[in-house]
């Protein structure tokens, strides 16, 4: 993902993750990257980074990056094959396979797709549903950007019909620090 992550960043990553680990058991599934944004903090910690090696004999998954210049984690080239999955306008064609649509919302709505298209052979559970949702709400605005359309509605519903708390998610997202309310007072 690209530094200094927002909603749509650490929410695809998380929700990729957590739904290929279930997906797929017998494969070590990795998400590393040293930087973190504080308001997302609940979302939880990420994996501790790994030797070289064991890049060298991985597959890279960048989401939400559309220059190689902006992927937090430079050891991704160490990998064998790269794979980018992108929202933004086209620039670099960095991976092996490049899925860039910058009509999305977000990176986490083109994640949903993925898994709605391969249902039968993915597992989503309420946790990557609620990774997802972060990143589609971030990255449109609660839904009020241009980007946004039927689709991405249908993707939403996809995932609160996983049962996940959105009264404490937009706790979290709207959550400000005391001194910074008293400033504003």
């Amino acid at each position: 993902r690209h530094f200094r992550p927002d909603g749509d960043a650490i929410g695809s990553t998380k929700g990729l993750q957590r739904i290929l680990q279930l997906s797929f058991p017998e494969k070590e599934i990795l998400l590393i990257d040293s930087e973190c944004a504080q308001y997302l903090a609940f979302m939880g910690p990420e994996d501790e980074d790994v030797a070289d090696e064991v890049y060298a004999q991985g597959l890279a998954i960048v989401v939400d990056t559309a220059t190689e210049g902006r992927i937090s984690n430079k050891k991704y080239s160490l990998c064998s094959q790269i794979i980018k999955i992108d929202h933004h306008i086209p620039v670099d064609n960095y991976g092996v396979l490049n899925w860039a649509e910058e009509d999305r919302s977000s990176a986490s709505e083109m994640i949903v797709e993925f898994y709605d298209t391969f249902r039968d052979e993915l597992v989503l559970t309420k946790e990557a549903a609620l990774y997802l949702y972060t990143g589609i709400v971030t990255d449109s605005g609660r839904f009020r950007y241009e980007s946004v359309d039927g689709r991405t509605m249908r993707y939403a519903g996809l995932l609160l019909d996983k049962g996940i708390d959105t009264q404490t998610l937009f706790a979290h997202l709207y959550m400000e620090d005391y001194h910074f309310l008293k400033f504003k007072a």
